[in-house]
């Protein structure tokens, strides 16, 4: 019907990257990316989305180690026909080096209120480092592996806008998607966000359509 879901990123011709909280319960036929425009749901292109691959705890390993115990936020969307590039339709390389304690960094989000027209605005910020955003969360949320926390990076920044989706990138590296956002009325708490490249080997295997390959 044309409203706003959540935010997603480009990371290949056909795929964008998101939460799979934001898309879960819905028919791919159903859901649209609308991409090419710096105004909620206002011009730009429209693509239809053709399926849905979240990430799902069954042996496959967001990056190498011990299998984990957890099924991460994470989805892939795959539309129907590529992407058109232009200087405002890019793809974000998924960063597979992992991210840095004190790594700065910049969320793009919708401002609000989240209604049409809407603009596209964008927030310095700077990881905790992983103890602290434990400590913070602590008895509130648990913050698995794949995450981290943000904090903006100076006075003007607000993170806490940021859509579920919203990358966090650094230059034309995509780092990470923001999974939980307390919202600005908590600014004590920091915004969490799953780091990209611990799901390396999903998105390839996705992108690269393995599973046809093990019937």
């Amino acid at each position: 019907d044309g409203q706003f879901l959540c935010a997603a990123t480009i990371i290949d011709d056909k795929y964008v990257m998101s939460t799979n909280s934001c898309v879960s319960g819905y028919n791919a036929s159903s859901l649209q990316v609308r991409v090419g425009t710096d105004k909620l749901g206002h011009r730009g292109q429209l693509f239809q989305v053709i399926g849905i691959s979240p990430y799902v705890n069954s042996g496959m390993n967001p990056a190498p180690g011990p299998t984990p115990s957890f099924a991460a936020d994470v989805a892939l969307i795959k539309i129907a026909v590529s992407f058109t590039y232009d200087p405002r339709v890019m793809w974000l390389n998924p960063n597979n080096d992992g991210i840095h304690e004190l790594q700065g960094g910049v969320i793009a989000s919708w401002g609000n209120p989240k209604v049409l027209g809407s603009p596209l605005i964008s927030a310095s910020v700077t990881v905790l480092p992983p103890a602290g955003c434990a400590y913070i969360y602590n008895g509130i949320r648990n913050i698995s592996s794949t995450e981290f926390c943000v904090w903006p990076a100076d006075t003007s920044s607000q993170p806490c806008l940021a859509d579920l989706g919203a990358p966090f990138y650094y230059n034309e590296q995509y780092y990470g998607l923001v999974t939980y956002n307390p919202g600005c009325s908590n600014t004590a708490f920091p915004v969490i966000v799953t780091e990209v490249s611990q799901f390396t080997s999903f998105i390839i295997t996705i992108l690269c359509d393995m599973a046809s390959f093990f019937p």
